[in-house]
């Protein structure tokens, strides 16, 4: 894991300001802390680049069978890829996660987002399909969650092929991917049994107090989410999912929430529980302490694991009951 963050600060230091560490974040974090996104457009092509060269570890092993395939888009025709990670010490039926990294809408997966991945593949016995869907900054507005969409419907549809028990379905979501997540369950007919959202993005109009608040915190600030909405929307409006009706919120599955202390985000995501507590749904909170957005990619940390073996007990705990011709 040192590694790992050495090589994300051999990517992103000589391209983006040196974050601001005046924060009373958790030590184990230290070296995590001096990562800040670079979200010029000049510096998102580098980024990629250094993205897909870094090594993933994403190979089938005695553990887990793990193969990459291609959908095609139902928006335009272009292909997109996913990863599909099956463990190999439980039988078919499993349960299943579609997987949404983060990465402001214009990043491809880090490595660490692999590493969650097969994590949760093994921990939940669950087939795990990690989406490499199309940023943001380089397709047209919609693109990102179109292909989230699409994956999500093509994993429903093989899902016999992929020995897969589609009463037992999540979507997984972190920060970007977190706010895909939401918007792949409200365009589908088909709903996950649940979902869960690691310090997610929900507000466009951002107009939380942590906004306002943490315009300089490490990784992640105020001033890199409005960049970020200026590349997804490009333009375009929407509602903000803290103003999703409550007839959409009662529609929700079985939730998940996890913020950061110190993350211009958490108050979105706090709230966004809230709204889904008040309208009914089972929901799950816990504001972690001492953390910025993207803790767990310092993997190593008592923090990072604890916080892993609670998604993981979490996605693995299945008592099912049918509400009309839900599963819930």
């Amino acid at each position: 894991m040192r590694r790992l963050i050495g090589l994300l600060l051999l990517i992103f230091a000589p391209l983006a300001t040196m974050a601001q560490t005046d924060y009373p974040i958790h030590d184990d974090f230290s070296r995590a802390c001096r990562i800040t996104a670079p979200l010029g457009r000049g510096m998102l092509g580098i980024g990629n680049a250094f993205l897909k060269a870094m090594p993933k570890g994403i190979r089938s092993n005695s553990e887990l069978e793990i193969n990459k395939i291609k959908i095609t888009s139902t928006a335009d025709g272009e292909v997109f890829g996913a990863w599909v990670i099956t463990p190999k010490s439980v039988d078919a039926p499993r349960p299943a996660i579609l997987l949404l990294h983060g990465g402001g809408f214009v990043f491809k997966g880090a490595p660490y987002h692999y590493d969650l991945a097969k994590e949760y593949a093994r921990r939940t016995g669950s087939v795990v399909v990690m989406v490499d869907y199309r940023t943001a900054h380089n397709n047209p507005y919609g693109t990102s969650l179109s292909d989230c969409v699409d994956a999500w419907r093509w994993m429903i549809a093989e899902a016999e092929a992929l020995g897969i028990d589609t009463a037992r379905t999540a979507i997984v979501g972190d920060s970007a991917g977190g706010f895909l997540a939401i918007k792949t369950v409200v365009a589908s007919d088909f709903r996950p049994a649940k979902m869960m959202l690691i310090y997610p993005v929900v507000d466009c109009s951002m107009r939380t107090e942590s906004m306002a608040k943490f315009s300089d915190t490490p990784v992640w600030n105020s001033e890199l989410n409005s960049k970020m909405w200026e590349y997804y929307l490009q333009g375009a409006e929407e509602k903000s999912l803290l103003d999703l009706d409550d007839s959409d919120l009662r529609e929700m599955p079985t939730t998940y929430i996890e913020t950061a202390e110190f993350d211009c985000l958490r108050d979105e995501g706090n709230a966004f529980a809230l709204r889904l507590e008040g309208a009914g749904v089972a929901t799950t909170h816990i504001e972690t302490k001492g953390t910025m957005h993207g803790f767990d990619m310092a993997q190593r940390s008592e923090i990072t694991q604890r916080q892993i073996a609670e998604r993981c007990k979490w996605l693995g705990e299945w008592q099912l009951y049918i509400a009309g011709d839900r599963v819930v």
